[in-house]
């Protein structure tokens, strides 16, 4: 089993993918969900949050990005009143 998570973890993300965040960047960005915009010099990615104002992290880390298995997606407000979202 712990073969599975390793290689889901090491996999390449393609652009529309929905991600969440490591724990280390959350105090920045949130525990919203994130699509994967591009990549940008493998093993980095652009990503934008799910519903939110279009502003991009360029240069996230592969390691610091998780494909959920969320059983729904729920919209959120922000601290700032805008639409985000999060898995449920």
């Amino acid at each position: 089993m712990a073969d599975h998570l390793s290689e889901e973890s090491q996999r390449s993300l393609q652009p529309g993918e929905i991600v969440t965040v490591a724990p280390a960047l959350t105090a920045e960005m949130g525990r919203y969900l994130y699509v994967v915009v591009d990549g940008f010099l493998d093993p980095r990615y652009i990503i934008a949050r799910l519903g939110g104002d279009g502003y991009q992290w360029p240069n996230v880390h592969r390691k610091d990005l998780t494909p959920p298995a969320p059983l729904s997606i729920i919209r959120v407000a922000d601290a700032d009143g805008e639409a985000a979202y999060t898995a449920g």
